[in-house]
């Protein structure tokens, strides 16, 4: 017998089997994608907790898929499941170690219950993997404000703000940042860059006012005041238009 031949009996005995273990392959790749569509229309849909089981069935059959794990943390921080959260994250950054989209969300999720530490360590690894990512440099900056560490925060912040000047909330948070630094005039420096970004922010605003009566400018500070108060009428103006008209009917 030639060894060609030889080949061939072997691949004809083994075959069926090949062909079995594909199929099942197969069918669980199938399953897994299934569950995984079902799940992120459930989470589309606010249906988080039916989100979860459903991530957790699609899991148990690719154990080793650090997107289900993801998609899985993700889903349980809206169900403010923050502690089951950062699991799901960190086994997802176990199986991924470059994942900087798990290590941000366990970030966030740290952040959430207070472990400024772990939230601070977790975005500086998503920072690493993502340099140019301007929500990380932020949240680390707000992370930082949480430890007490303003002066590093303000770096954060001014390097976001570097990369997108035109990101309002990263003015805010350095105008806070320097409030609690009691450096006032750069306080009302950021807060006043923020509203030439959003001139209908009224919290902002109430920040420029309230810096500017720190510094004596009381004046200035009463507009500033009027121009929020302004606002939050159009706001109340706004919603009064949304609210029916019809009588709802009360039923016992």
């Amino acid at each position: 017998m030639n060894p060609d031949d030889r080949t061939i009996r072997i691949i004809a005995r083994y075959l069926p089997v090949i062909l079995l273990v594909l199929a099942i392959f197969l069918s669980g790749c199938t399953e897994t994608d299934r569950l995984a569509d079902e799940a992120k229309a459930s989470f589309e849909s606010g249906r988080y907790a039916e989100a979860a089981s459903l991530y957790d069935q699609a899991i148990r059959l690719s154990e080793t898929n650090s997107q289900l794990y993801f998609l899985k943390g993700k889903t349980l921080l809206e169900l403010v499941r923050y502690k089951d959260a950062i699991d799901a994250f960190t086994t997802a950054i176990r199986l991924r170690p470059d994942y900087h989209e798990a290590w941000f969300m366990k970030g966030r999720a740290s952040y959430m219950m207070g472990d400024y530490d772990e939230a601070v360590r977790s975005f500086y690894k998503a920072i690493e993997l993502d340099r140019a990512n301007t929500e990380y440099w932020y949240n680390r900056g707000i992370a930082l404000s949480g430890r007490g560490q303003y002066d590093l925060a303000i770096e954060h912040f001014d390097k976001v703000i570097q990369m997108k000047p035109a990101m309002e909330k990263a003015w805010s948070s350095r105008g806070y940042a320097y409030v609690m630094e009691k450096n006032y005039p750069e306080a009302l420096f950021s807060f006043e860059e923020a509203l030439k970004i959003n001139p209908g922010n009224a919290e902002n605003w109430i920040n420029k006012a309230s810096v500017l009566r720190v510094l004596g400018r009381t004046d200035e500070a009463d507009i500033a005041i009027g121009q929020a108060n302004l606002l939050y009428k159009k706001q109340g103006e706004d919603i009064a238009r949304k609210i029916p008209k019809t009588p709802i009917s009360v039923v016992p």
